[in-house]
């Protein structure tokens, strides 16, 4: 059985009204490309790309594929800006609000790990795209695994300079010692 791969560009709403007329078991593939992706208020992902599954389960979709993209963070020690790489997989269920062959509500459970189909039949992927982007980045953004942090010059003469404070003198005997 092959399945015709759908491509949504700069979009993440699917209209999945013949999708949930159709028997449990019934699938569709889609490709998403997004040249930017808001995560969060100062977090955005460019060039995003998803491969993503769409299957008629009993109770609504479940969308299940990869996604990856790039992302520009702050290193943690040097501070500064870099591009970061990042992929993770999708898994989540989506609940039609409205039943799509009598047109009635439909009660839903007050579960959040559900998405919602709206009134439409329009399935967003919004969400747990951003979901998934927000979990792949690291916790502790590195540009480069030997980043030596902050490296501040030292002024030799700023270092012999009277303005030091004499009652460091004490101090720097100690580490003349060590060395």
């Amino acid at each position: 059985m092959s399945l015709h791969v759908r491509t949504l560009t700069n979009d993440t709403v699917v209209n999945v009204a013949q999708l949930l007329k159709e028997p449990v078991g019934a699938a569709r593939s889609l490709d998403v490309h997004l040249d930017r992706f808001e995560l969060d208020t100062e977090l955005t992902a460019l060039d995003v790309a998803a491969s993503i599954r769409l299957t008629r389960v009993e109770t609504g979709i479940l969308a299940e594929g990869a996604i990856n993209g790039d992302v520009e963070l702050e290193c943690v020690r040097c501070l500064e800006r870099y591009m970061q790489s990042f992929r993770g997989e999708i898994e989540g269920e989506y609940r039609p609000s409205i039943d799509v062959r009598t047109g009635y509500p439909m009660e839903l459970p007050e579960d959040s790990d559900i998405f919602v189909i709206d009134n439409n039949h329009e399935l967003d992927l919004n969400e747990l795209f951003r979901q998934v982007a927000v979990v792949s980045l690291p916790m502790q953004p590195l540009c480069r695994e030997d980043c030596p942090g902050i490296v501040a010059e030292i002024d030799d003469e700023a270092e012999s300079s009277e303005d030091t404070d004499e009652r460091l003198a004490v101090l720097a005997k100690l580490l003349e010692g060590d060395q």
